[in-house]
């Protein structure tokens, strides 16, 4: 999907794209490390001000 939008309406972003993924590594087995390593709420809030500009 970003590709898309990047592809399509790249000139009109006011600021680059930016993607939230899991860490690059292997996906732990352990329940409290698999919370820890999949993105959550705060790291969407977090890209999303990051890339409005926003402290």
């Amino acid at each position: 999907m970003t590709f898309q939008v990047q592809e399509n309406v790249f000139d009109f972003l006011d600021a680059p794209i930016k993607r939230i993924t899991t860490a690059d590594t292997p996906a732990p087995y352990s329940p409290v490390l698999l919370e820890e390593w999949l993105p959550n709420f705060n790291d969407v809030v977090n890209a999303v001000k990051e890339v409005m500009y926003v402290k």
